[in-house]
């Protein structure tokens, strides 16, 4: 498979948030892990007006301006009770905005933090979701 995609990179997609959910819009997806069939993403969601997200355990900070971040604009949180993985496919480096990367030391932090959960917590049935190819480029084209 020919990309270049990179661990930390985000993607701009609409995607399953759940089974049976589809996010209205499109949210960045932080690239957290790449094999060569599929990528595993964490949804971040800025934190203008949900505040109160953050005193979740399974939200991660992200600050925007210390170090300044070229793949997000805004503070953010990281959601890490869900687990999504996406088809790898050729063709899906065009949802992304810029070839940046989050900071290191955030983004080493966040994965960190983020396998910690992964592994100690319990992911709902429900809120592992696998989309393909198909259903990315289903949700995504003409948006």
């Amino acid at each position: 498979m020919i990309d270049d995609l990179k661990v930390g990179q985000v993607l701009w997609l609409k995607v399953r948030y759940q089974i049976d959910k589809v996010a209205t819009i499109k949210h960045p997806m932080l690239i957290a892990d790449i094999k060569d069939d599929y990528i595993e993403v964490i949804a971040l969601d800025k934190i203008a007006g949900k505040l109160q997200n953050l005193y979740y355990p399974y939200n991660w900070y992200i600050d925007a301006t210390n170090p300044v971040e070229k793949v997000i604009r805004e503070d953010s949180y990281a959601q890490f009770n869900t687990k999504l993985t996406i088809e790898r496919f050729a063709e899906i480096t065009k949802y992304r905005q810029t070839q940046e990367l989050l900071s290191t030391k955030k983004l080493e932090e966040l994965l960190i933090n983020y396998q910690d959960y992964q592994k100690n917590n319990r992911i709902r049935e429900e809120q592992i979701v696998y989309m393909s190819k198909y259903e990315i480029l289903q949700l995504n084209e003409n948006v």
